[in-house]
């Protein structure tokens, strides 16, 4: 029997909110193009509630080597605002653009606002700029022109709950003051020019904070006793003391660090005592592995000064030697150990054992060991350790 496929526009006859929706991951361009399908698309594209631009890409491919006039480019700002835009991304391009559109800082509306203007671009907010549901700012390649001019943007956010900063310089800035009482994640990624600056934190509602770059001249966190999680990597080329920085996020719950910062907090004077620390993780860099021989301590000075500490990963290599007194926490607190990159059977099973021995709440061991390792070897391992005296009644092991 032959069916007879009759030529429908299934697509047309969806209801305009699902319409809406797909035609939302087009461009503006292609969206109006939609508008010469039929009288059912003539104006859907009206309805949309975001709009893509990506100016510089399509005259790019025309041949173009100058942007839009920027009077006009204001001027779709102006609308955006006026027509109260919840969510705005924009890429700025210094050459073509001199001065900031104005009427920006007034948007009461603003939700997201994400800026990414190159460093050319001296971004000056003014005084008065108010963004009263402003909670989501994401700012790229951010050259302020001075203190007041950060402080003028924070104090006009009020609602501010998400801020990141990536790549900024500090060439104009004497002091990096982040405060706002109501900040919740706070991501801070590579600053330039940054050797006599210092970064202020004062965030009492600070659940989140990621802090990727070199140390700069001076910190001060103060009031981040609410911190949840951090992760911490930073490398130090101004050899400047690291106690601040860290005194300041003691607080924290759970905690990553990179190899370069565990150095760099081994070295504080005294070692800062993380009370209410349960999870710590350490990410080692491949490229620094060839230097952990010269480290003085590692992991296991750290482990003394985190009564609280429930979970632990990290790379065999932090761990420099075994301590001589064993911390409290793999007494009464440990219940699982990570431990990854084994290259040496004896290394492995030296250090494994330690944990067993003296692990009195510890419930998983993993160890990962290096991609060559054949599954007669792991088997062996798995076998000396199962053998291997052990302080916990509930403990399972697994090798990888």
């Amino acid at each position: 029997m032959q069916v007879k496929m009759e030529n429908v526009d299934r697509i047309s006859g969806l209801h305009d909110s699902i319409l809406i929706h797909i035609l939302s991951f087009l461009s503006a361009k292609q969206v109006i193009r939609t508008s010469i399908l039929s009288t059912r698309w003539r104006y859907l594209f009206a309805l949309l509630p975001n709009l893509h631009f990506d100016f510089e890409g399509d005259l790019w491919r025309r041949g173009y080597t100058t942007m839009i006039d920027p009077e006009r480019f204001h001027a779709w700002i102006s609308a955006a605002v006026h027509r109260g835009v919840k969510h705005l991304d924009l890429n700025i391009s210094p050459g073509k653009f001199t001065t900031r559109p104005a009427v920006l800082f007034t948007c009461r509306t603003l939700v997201t606002l994400k800026l990414c203007m190159e460093f050319d671009f001296v971004l000056d907010v003014p005084k008065g700029a108010h963004f009263p549901n402003l909670k989501t700012v994401y700012l790229e390649e951010v050259n302020f022109s001075n203190d007041d001019s950060v402080k003028s943007l924070l104090s006009g956010c009020t609602s501010l709950e998400d801020l990141v900063i990536e790549k900024f310089l500090m060439s104009n800035i004497s002091n990096f003051n982040i405060s706002h009482h109501l900040l919740k994640r706070l991501t801070l990624l590579y600053t330039y020019q940054s050797d006599y600056g210092w970064i202020t934190i004062d965030a009492p509602n600070l659940v989140y904070l990621e802090y990727d770059d070199e140390l700069v001249a001076g910190y001060s966190l103060q009031n981040l006793q609410s911190l949840v999680k951090a992760d911490i990597d930073i490398s130090n080329s101004l050899e400047v003391d690291g106690s601040t920085f860290f005194r300041g996020i003691c607080n924290v719950r759970s905690l990553i660090l990179s190899d370069t910062s565990l150095e760099l907090l081994l070295s504080c004077e005294p070692l800062p005592v993380f009370a209410n620390l349960v999870k710590l993780k350490i990410h080692c860099s491949n490229d620094l592995r060839p230097y952990y021989g010269q480290w003085e301590k590692g992991l296991e000075t750290l482990l003394s000064s985190l009564p609280e500490l429930e979970k632990l990963e990290f790379n065999q290599e932090a761990l420099i030697s075994l301590p001589e007194k064993v911390p409290s926490c793999l007494l009464s607190k440990l219940k699982s150990i990570k431990i990854s990159g084994f290259t040496d059977e004896r290394d492995c099973i030296g250090k494994a054992k330690y944990f067993l021995k003296n692990g009195r709440a510890l419930e998983k061991l993993t160890i990962r060991t290096s991609l060559r390792y054949s599954e007669e070897r792991k088997s062996k391992i798995s076998k000396v350790l199962s053998a291997s005296p052990r302080e916990s009644k509930h403990l399972c092991i697994f090798i990888f």
